[in-house]
């Protein structure tokens, strides 16, 4: 029975690898972000009917050029809402930036905190005036 259950498992993590290793429609696989996000916790608050998001986020431009504008977002609430920061500035290759987002969003009176790290990045700008997007998910 062990040898079984090795078997499948074994079974199992080849056939997860794999899938993950597949390429994207087009032959590309997809490239990874640029920056990297080590912390990013923080949350919403309500105040006099205005929702304002406040994160604090350590990002690491991992790219070979430095960057002047990076978009991140931090997931809230039940239903994938998420607070957008566009962080402008120049952004060497390898060095930690530690910033203090604000942000008003909207959607009622609703309170969240986090210190689990669920901020994505969504655009990276480079000096060089290339840019880099995730790819879209196709439906």
């Amino acid at each position: 029975m062990r040898s079984f259950t090795v078997l499948c498992l074994a079974a199992f993590l080849s056939t997860a690898h794999d899938v993950a290793a597949q390429p994207v429609a087009g032959g590309r696989a997809p490239s990874p972000a640029p920056v990297t996000i080590s912390t990013c916790s923080g949350g919403l608050s309500s105040f006099e009917l205005v929702e304002i998001a406040t994160y604090d986020v350590t990002f690491r431009n991992a790219g070979p050029v430095a960057a002047d504008e990076i978009r991140l977002s931090a997931l809230y609430g039940r239903r994938g809402k998420r607070a957008t920061f566009d962080v402008k500035g120049l952004f060497p290759p390898g060095a930690d930036v530690s910033r203090h987002l604000r942000h008003t969003v909207s959607g009622g009176l609703y309170s969240f905190r986090s210190d689990k790290n669920d901020c994505v990045v969504d655009y990276v700008h480079f000096t060089d005036g290339s840019s880099w997007s995730p790819p879209r998910q196709q439906p």
